[in-house]
C-alpha cells in the first residue's frame, strides 16, 4: 500500500511538471501560438497581432547622455472578448513579465 502511494505521488508530480512546462501559467494564448518569457516584440506581434495599447519608455538621459545601463521598456496591453486584460512588459527587447487581469 505504501509503495502504491509513493508511485501515485510521483506520477502526480511528474504530470504537474509536464503541464507547467507545456503551458506556463503566465503564457498568453494567441491565434498563432503561446507567448513566452524571452520573446521579442516581433515574435509576440507574429503570434498575437498588434496590442490594444503600447507604451514605450525610452532609456533615461542625464545631460543629454544616456545613463549607463538604461534600457527601453515597453508595456503592452491586449484586451480579450472574454473580459480579460493581458499586460506584457518588455525590457531591452525581451518579454520579461506577463500578467492577466480578469473582469467579471
Amino acid at each position: 500500500m505504501r509503495m502504491l502511494a509513493r508511485r501515485s505521488h510521483r506520477v502526480l508530480i511528474g504530470t504537474l511538471l509536464l503541464v507547467s512546462v507545456a503551458n506556463p501559467a503566465n503564457a498568453m494564448r494567441c491565434e498563432n501560438g503561446l507567448t513566452a518569457n524571452g520573446d521579442s516584440p516581433e515574435q509576440v506581434l507574429r503570434k498575437c497581432g498588434p496590442p490594444d495599447s503600447r507604451v514605450v519608455e525610452l532609456p533615461q538621459r542625464r545631460g543629454g547622455h544616456l545613463i549607463e545601463g538604461a534600457v527601453t521598456v515597453e508595456r503592452w496591453i491586449y484586451k480579450s472578448v472574454h473580459g480579460a486584460r493581458y499586460r506584457l512588459r518588455f525590457v531591452a527587447g525581451k518579454l520579461v513579465d506577463e500578467d492577466t487581469e480578469i473582469f467579471p
